[in-house]
């Protein structure tokens, strides 16, 4: 294997002759702009806003003690 100061040589050659063919690598916009967003309401606000009813279900989902609840 070359020793390390050839290769490191070669290497700034190698890079210089690419620099000169395609030229030199121009630096890019690193900022990247975020378009605004439109805001986003919950089914809430939406309520509030249209006249509507919000219907909330606060069960747990689990089954009562005493088997499949109330029967009508």
């Amino acid at each position: 294997m070359a020793p390390q100061a050839n290769l490191v040589k070669a290497g700034m050659e190698g890079f210089a002759l690419l620099d000169d063919y395609y030229g030199r690598p121009r630096r890019t916009d690193k900022q990247v702009h975020q378009k605004k967003q439109v805001e986003i309401i919950s089914s809430k606000k939406a309520a509030e806003i249209y006249g509507g009813v919000l219907v909330t279900d606060y069960s747990n989902g689990k089954a009562n003690r005493f088997g499949t609840g109330l029967k009508y």
